[in-house]
């Protein structure tokens, strides 16, 4: 009688240890409270992580552009298009010498990138017939983390052919802000043209930024100051907020000397203030002001991309990252005052900004 018992009191003492299944209930329900408060910590860590990783990639490439003044005494050009204009009928990719070459492509050799500098033979080679497959090389500082983006981008260099590619970058160079069209007697396209005093002269009067067609733009002429003229900034691949981007490329117009103004857009942009060209997370297809800044540019209502062509924009929250012409990297809010972002866009407005 006593065995049975004491048999019955361990019974009970291992029924009073279980969970019942309101207790087990409560548990995961606390587990899912406390995993619903730090995923969201969890996710900002990880875009901190991101950002800062970007920050970087700017800071490199302001180094690579600070660097190559130094040797130059001049920024790179934003594109250097070689030859003249084309003849009549010839097709896109034998047209021009050199083909276009980008100023992301001009700073490799001061970017760690000697190697693939020498094998390119940037400003030399024709861009895509001799450096199909160098050209497609993944550069870890021309992308943006945030953004989840193809290492090859197809989309821009859909000019020269199907099936091309070219390695993709997240970062395209400031031309300036958009002038009155023809005020100083510059065609579209300063690509056709030779490297004349006069030509030059034009394009600097034409374009307000530091890197564009042909351009040499020296510290001496950012009269605004370098701490408040943008360089370089981020454009995105695309966005369910603010259109298809496509990023850019980092080497340049594919086997073309020669292409309008527009299609420059690929590694340099122009700020449109009148028409809310500045797309960092703020599109909003119910406002006809403001309109897509997408690619191409025939799908936003302007077949020659002008008006609408891609400008800057980014995957991080609430805003874009640019290196100023200082090397100093800012993240420039979605908020920012128009006016003001175009003074920042702008290297001799004379409008001098102190905080922003």
């Amino acid at each position: 009688m006593k065995q049975q018992k004491q048999h019955s009191s361990a019974l009970s003492v291992k029924r009073n240890a279980a969970f019942t299944l309101i207790e087990l209930l409560v548990v995961i329900a606390i587990i899912g409270v406390l995993v619903g408060l730090l995923l969201p910590a969890v996710q900002q860590a990880r875009e901190a992580a991101r950002r800062a990783s970007c920050v970087n990639n700017l800071k490199q490439i302001g180094v690579g552009l600070h660097n190559f003044n130094s040797s130059h005494e001049h920024f790179p050009s934003g594109v250097m298009c070689g030859g003249s204009s084309p003849p009549g009928g010839t097709a896109v990719a034998e047209m021009g010498k050199h083909g276009g070459w980008a100023w992301s492509a001009f700073i490799l050799d001061f970017c760690d990138h000697q190697s693939l500098a020498d094998d390119l033979q940037v400003g030399k080679s024709r861009v895509w017939h001799d450096n199909q497959q160098s050209g497609r090389s993944l550069i870890g500082f021309y992308l943006c983390p945030s953004d989840a983006a193809p290492t090859e981008n197809k989309e821009r260099v859909r000019w020269v052919g199907a099936g091309t590619s070219a390695g993709t970058s997240n970062y395209v160079g400031n031309a300036g802000t958009k002038p009155i069209k023809n005020t100083v007697g510059v065609p579209n396209s300063h690509c056709a043209h030779d490297d004349s005093p006069e030509n030059k002269a034009a394009a600097r009067d034409y374009y307000t930024g530091v890197l564009f067609s042909r351009s040499s733009i020296t510290m001496a002429q950012i009269t605004d100051g370098t701490s408040s003229t943008i360089l370089v900034g981020e454009r995105d691949y695309s966005s369910n907020q603010h259109g298809d981007h496509e990023a850019s490329n980092w080497i340049g117009a594919l086997g073309a000397g020669w292409h309008t103004e527009p299609f420059h857009y690929n590694w340099v942009t122009i700020f449109d203030e009148a028409n809310s060209n500045l797309q960092i997370n703020d599109y909003d297809a119910t406002n006809p002001t403001n309109t897509p800044d997408c690619w191409p540019t025939s799908g936003c209502g302007n077949p020659y991309g002008v008006t609408d062509a891609d400008s800057w924009s980014s995957q991080h929250p609430g805003g874009a990252q640019f290196v100023l012409c200082d090397g100093s990297v800012r993240f420039l809010m979605e908020t920012i005052s128009e006016s003001v972002f175009a003074d920042l866009c702008n290297r001799r407005d004379g409008d001098v900004l102190t905080e922003f």
